[in-house]
């Protein structure tokens, strides 16, 4: 079984759990290291994302077409996941766990076992979280979306991603967060407003940006941005202030410090493959 080895590394870990089944052996980490992920930010229509937020077929492809794979998604009806599931050898779908957050967690499919489907949990080695789940159809379905995405690791040919457009992309869209970070710091705001904006505007930076940093040995980097993290912690969390103006709070000096150092790695990951 492979391992969580990074925050909130579920998906690379069900990947890498998924890749042994194909006789791969790779750890979630070595995933992440190989796709350049520490230096890639992506944005949607929700806002920001880097790091193990970069869960979608576009960039578990990156890694997996260079060994002749790619995901392939099902949108599955909930009704429809448990039969969905049989007949496969291994698939990889999020379920809700129960604490006390909406939050969904990535686990592997291993088969079914007396009725029941059974997953592996991509999990931290060591944790006391068990090592799998097993589901009726009903339970299954309690624990899934409305529409679920079912992925599967299928054959294709051997394609090399071009990482120069996907750097530059990310330097573009790490000045974008930038700017709207500043815009936003600068504005009152209630505690609901910031909360909204907790995943697409200030998670990438302050939460998946240190696991980065961490992972590529960066260790300013990475305790500067966990010091804001304890800021916005406690403002909007832990305090839940209302009517509060971000730029009071953060020091906004060490947040464009941050900011600058993490573009200038992404652009010396530019000259090494240029």
């Amino acid at each position: 079984m492979k391992y969580m080895t990074f925050n909130s590394s579920c998906s690379y870990a069900g990947l890498a759990n998924m890749l042994e089944k194909k006789g791969i052996d790779v750890e979630d980490y070595e995933i992440a290291l190989a796709m350049k992920l520490p230096f890639m930010i992506d944005k949607n229509e929700d806002g920001y994302i880097a790091g193990p937020m970069l869960q979608q077929k576009k960039w578990f492809d990156v890694y997996l077409n260079a060994h002749g794979y790619e995901i392939t998604e099902e949108w599955v009806d909930r009704s429809d996941v448990f039969n969905c599931l049989q007949g496969k050898d291994t698939a990889m779908l999020g379920i809700r766990m129960d604490n006390g957050r909406l939050h969904y967690h990535a686990v592997v499919f291993k088969g079914m076992e007396d009725g029941k489907a059974a997953f592996m949990n991509n999990k931290h080695e060591g944790g006391s979280d068990p090592d799998e789940f097993k589901f009726t159809a009903n339970e299954l379905e309690e624990r899934v979306r409305d529409k679920t995405v079912v992925a599967t690791i299928t054959p294709t040919e051997v394609r090399m991603v071009d990482f120069t457009a996907l750097l530059e992309q990310s330097l573009k869209n790490l000045d974008n967060l930038q700017r709207d970070m500043d815009d936003f710091c600068a504005v009152q705001h209630s505690n609901q407003e910031i909360l909204e904006k907790e995943f697409g505007l200030f998670r990438p930076l302050l939460l998946d940006g240190p696991s980065m940093m961490k992972l590529i040995g960066q260790d300013a980097v990475l305790e500067d941005m966990k010091s804001l993290q304890k800021v916005f912690v406690q403002v909007a969390l832990k305090d839940k202030r209302d009517d509060v103006v971000l730029s009071d709070c953060f020091d906004m000096e060490l947040l464009q410090s941050v900011c600058y150092r993490w573009k200038m790695l992404i652009r010396q990951e530019l000259e090494r493959i240029v």
